[in-house]
């Protein structure tokens, strides 16, 4: 009988487990970098890397970059920890540098994707991240980070 509730129990135990992870992962999908649907610039993902983490201002046209980030977010923590390999503390850090010696503008702050898209479909020389899952044709999708 003690045998029969613990694999019952076992059981439930795996499928709860199975269905949270599954779940969790599922549900968060990728990353993808966006810019306006009108603009012509194109990233390759080091530039993307060196733009986010504030080495790069400027597009190959001599346009000034606006990073639109949204580092408070689980897209944000994500994207920081899995394509720049850096804390979300470590790049704020970075970039309070940068603005304060006058190098570069600070990143235009989002609260979700839907206001990153937003922001970044109003000006081509906007550059933003959001959930894979938030495309729409409002914006233009230079890659996706797996």
């Amino acid at each position: 009988m003690k045998t029969q509730n613990y694999i019952k129990v076992s059981k439930a135990l795996l499928i709860v487990s199975l269905f949270f992870f599954l779940g969790y992962n599922s549900s968060f999908g990728q990353i993808s970098v966006i810019v306006s649907k009108s603009s012509t610039q194109t990233l390759t993902k080091d530039d993307a890397k060196e733009i986010f983490s504030g080495a790069k201002t400027t597009w190959s046209n001599g346009n000034k970059v606006q990073v639109v980030d949204q580092s408070d977010t689980e897209v944000g923590g994500k994207f920081y920890s899995d394509f720049l390999s850096k804390s979300v503390n470590k790049v704020r850090l970075q970039w309070t540098k940068l603005v304060l010696s006058g190098q570069a503008v600070a990143p235009i702050k989002a609260a979700d994707d839907e206001e990153v898209k937003k922001n970044v479909a109003k000006d081509p020389n906007n550059v933003g991240y959001i959930n894979s899952k938030s495309l729409d044709p409002s914006v233009k999708e230079l890659f996706r980070i797996e």
